[in-house]
């Protein structure tokens, strides 16, 4: 355990030298977590968020969200853990993923997205932080690896519950390094045309999150707090984009359209 203590504080000071940079090709970033422990976290994680939020438990929308959320697992680089997708009963526009391949999507980000294309831009970003395990990356530079390795074991329960409602309140305490973010937009990009979504129904919903947050500033706080948009972040989606080899691509929306209204 001293070796890995001593290896977390030159990570820390490496990061913070480096600007915290992220190679957006390397899904396998250095991680002291083992997958076996990001399992048994996501699990403990996953039981603390929905016993603070209300899953929505309409089967029809789950068996949506499980098959917009399988379909894009055919696009990612890996898949080392066993995803779940879940919907909750929160009017926020936000999704957020917890370690170990946990994904919930906000009622209130349906609500908002024009088409399934858009949802789909909002959940590959989302699953993507996953599949580069962003989350015990993150939460190891902000709290060291004795205070995570206690979440793994269940022993700072005080902790777990913090960081679970910190999901749905003004300003996360476990956030993304911007270098983070950008790998999950590029990931996403790739993971979406892979999947046969249109990436740019991602820069579509950027825009539109971008007049919403204009037109009412607190509106989006949460999602902004934990999502920094920039113009600079949608240029370079769109840059990422226009690399890609020309595709057709359906909007398939007509499932989405009979689940939105039940949000």
């Amino acid at each position: 355990m001293g070796t890995r203590i001593v290896i977390v504080i030159m990570l820390l000071m490496a990061g913070l030298s480096a600007g915290c940079a992220v190679n957006q090709e390397n899904i396998h970033g250095f991680n002291l977590i083992s997958l076996e422990e990001e399992k048994q976290l996501g699990d403990r994680f996953a039981r603390e968020v929905e016993k603070q939020q209300r899953v929505v438990a309409d089967p029809l929308v789950q068996a949506y969200i499980d098959r917009l959320g399988n379909r894009l697992l055919t696009g990612v680089r890996a898949r080392e853990f066993d995803y779940t997708f879940k919907v909750v009963k929160d009017n926020s526009v936000n999704a957020f993923a917890v370690p170990g391949g946990h994904v919930y999507v906000h009622s209130g980000l349906i609500k908002a997205a024009q088409n399934e294309t858009e949802l789909a831009a909002v959940v590959a970003h989302e699953l993507n932080h996953g599949v580069a395990r962003h989350g015990t990356q993150q939460l190891t530079q902000q709290y060291g690896l004795a205070l995570v390795t206690q979440l793994v074991m269940g022993q700072n329960q005080n902790l777990l519950a913090q960081l679970a409602a910190s999901l749905f309140g003004q300003g996360a305490t476990m956030t993304y390094s911007r270098g983070m973010e950008n790998q999950a937009d590029y990931l996403a990009v790739e993971t979406m045309y892979r999947a046969g979504y249109d990436p740019r129904g991602m820069v579509s919903f950027f825009r539109k999150l971008d007049a919403m947050g204009q037109r009412s500033p607190g509106s989006l706080e949460q999602f902004f707090s934990s999502h920094p948009l920039t113009e600079e972040r949608i240029q370079r989606v769109q840059a990422e984009i226009a690399k890609l080899p020309a595709k057709q691509f359906k909007d398939e929306s007509t499932e989405f359209n009979r689940i939105k209204p039940k949000m």
